[in-house]
């Protein structure tokens, strides 16, 4: 049990668990509070341009390994500090920090058990069905041979293979799934995957543009209460179809009432704590909103979030140390977020298809919250144009969503 601390003492640091966009924009919202913040990740990553990066006095590379990750919290030249973790392999490894570590490392986080209900995308699918929320078909796969048993499934292209666990394929190969033409060609594609020890669930795609899919965003705190919560609305994302959100911006809460009677049944299921994020698909044939995954974590959008009135990395950081959590009743609506380098992205594929993008693109680019660019902290943006240019070539090869050749590309939001 974590202790009170009192308001009047300097500000208890945060070590952040990241290297990209979410760690990064975790690293900016904090440290505009003036609160110290280091970042544990052995990485050359866009976060080491920031002006507020420090990094701990030993790094480490990311492991989900609670063991590996308490020895060298053990050895940190820092006496106590709250943890954000900011993707599932190291929100996984902070989780399961064994008992004696607790009180000096501070955590707003579920049990392990609660988080490995969503960072496993088996153990989600059978989270959903026992609670039978809205929610797209799900077929696990384990072999090859799964797929042999499967009678032929009606419209097999409104089906892809969805890993089990995304952010490892999402390294692996680039992609966040696949789509396949016939059972036979998602048994190759399982069987390739499996050598690098990857499994899948087959999955039926709801169809629709971007539009159809909503993020909500919000926090619960350690009380069971839920103090915040944002909706916002995709609109592009980049590659098609299996992406990653590049522009959204933000809606009442009541235009997405049936998403959020879901997202509240799963979470309170679990007796969830922390920050969230959930992206829910509507599906035009019932005319309900289908969870498709639930991120505990931080996320790309975390500084926009937090500049449309919600600032979950602060939330975090007061519940870890049982202080007040104040709730937040309302946002900015009509508010865009972009993340210029892979919207730049699915601009152009738009353009090339002889179409206009998805959208508005004034009110996004000119008006709305840069998620990489920042003015006052301009360093991260030229180092991910650097990147990007160094994996052009890569990133043609990834276009072809072929698992024979595995590609690096922007890590997932979730």
């Amino acid at each position: 049990m974590a202790t009170i601390r009192a308001t009047t003492r300097a500000p208890l640091p945060v070590i952040v668990m990241g290297s990209h966009l979410a760690a990064l924009g975790t690293l900016r919202v904090l440290a505009r509070r003036g609160i110290p913040v280091q970042v544990l990740d052995q990485t050359e990553d866009i976060i080491t341009r920031s002006r507020w990066y420090r990094p701990t006095s030993e790094t480490l590379a990311e492991t989900a390994d609670p063991e590996v990750l308490a020895a060298t919290l053990r050895r940190l030249d820092v006496p106590d500090a709250v943890l954000l973790p900011c993707s599932d392999t190291w929100t996984a490894a902070v989780a399961g920090l064994p008992d004696d570590l607790r009180t000096r490392y501070l955590t707003s986080l579920s049990s392990p058990d609660a988080i490995a209900s969503f960072v496993d995308k088996e153990r989600f699918a059978s989270l959903t069905e026992r609670l039978d929320v809205a929610r797209p078909r799900t077929i696990r796969i384990t072999s090859p041979a799964d797929l042999e048993r499967i009678p032929d499934v009606e419209g097999v292209e409104r089906w892809f293979l969805k890993p089990t666990e995304s952010q490892r394929h999402n390294r692996r190969f680039g992609t966040k799934g696949m789509f396949v033409s016939s059972l036979a060609e998602a048994a190759e594609h399982v069987r390739l995957a499996a050598e690098a020890g990857i499994t899948f669930l087959l999955q039926e795609w709801i169809s629709g543009d971007p539009s159809q899919t909503v993020l909500i965003d919000g926090f619960y705190d350690r009380h069971g209460r839920l103090d915040a919560l944002v909706a916002r609305r995709r609109v592009r994302m980049y590659p098609p179809r299996l992406a990653n959100t590049c522009c959204g911006v933000t809606i009442p809460i009541g235009d997405v009432a049936d998403a959020v009677d879901t997202v509240r049944t799963v979470l309170e299921s679990v007796s969830y704590r922390g920050m969230f994020n959930i992206e829910c698909k509507y599906d035009a044939r019932d005319g309900r909103h289908k969870i498709i995954e639930v991120n505990p974590r931080p996320f790309w959008f975390i500084a926009q979030i937090a500049a449309a009135g919600v600032d979950l990395a602060h939330m975090a950081y007061l519940d870890a140390q049982e202080l007040p959590v104040p709730a937040v009743p309302s946002y900015r609506l009509g508010r865009y977020s972009t993340y210029e380098l892979v919207d730049a992205k699915a601009v152009v594929a738009a353009w090339r298809h002889a179409r206009w993008p998805d959208g508005s693109l004034l009110r996004s680019w000119v008006s709305g919250d840069r998620a990489l660019f920042w003015w006052g902290d301009p360093r991260p943006a030229l180092r991910g144009l650097q990147l990007a240019l160094s994996r052009v070539g890569v990133d043609r090869s990834h276009r072809s969503a072929d698992l024979r050749h595995p590609t690096a590309s922007e890590p997932a939001e979730g």
